[in-house]
């Protein structure tokens, strides 16, 4: 399967101003460029995502926790709340800030944020596109769980 993406922009953490629009080929970076601009964020958007019933995705390095985190909506409903907490507790590796599900009565939707330390098989040494991969992977098997 090969990632598509619709938008990709770099933005910078305080001010949120795009500093770049990149093309599909920036993802062939390694997510530690994330590490490296600590000032800066990935902003995403995919087809791919809308079918794991994910918005549009930022990927970050958090400086706090000292872990690369994905932030995203997920069009869920509400009452899944106790399932998807659950989830992400048994199949996120224990870590400080591994994962928060908050849901956003405004938006309709949950705002999560996944440490992708956290998930199994992440190493650090990934492209932002296998990183992408891995994430969405991880969502869609959860939503196999929540949906069944």
């Amino acid at each position: 399967m090969a990632f598509t993406v619709s938008a990709l922009e770099r933005c910078h953490k305080e001010t949120e101003e795009t500093l770049a629009v990149e093309t599909a080929a920036f993802l062939q970076q390694n997510i530690s460029y994330l590490k490296a601009h600590q000032e800066e964020f990935l902003y995403a958007q995919s087809s791919d995502f809308t079918e794991a019933k994910i918005d549009a995705v930022v990927l970050e390095f958090d400086e706090m926790f000292k872990v690369y985190t994905a932030l995203f909506g997920l069009r869920l409903q509400k009452k899944v709340n106790q399932q998807l907490k659950t989830y992400l507790r048994d199949n996120l590796k224990g870590m400080l800030g591994s994962s928060s599900a908050m849901f956003s009565g405004d938006e309709g939707l949950w705002e999560v944020n996944i440490a992708l330390d956290a998930i199994e098989g992440f190493t650090g040494e990934e492209t932002l596109e296998q990183a992408y991969e891995l994430l969405i992977g991880f969502v869609t098997k959860m939503l196999g769980v929540l949906e069944a």
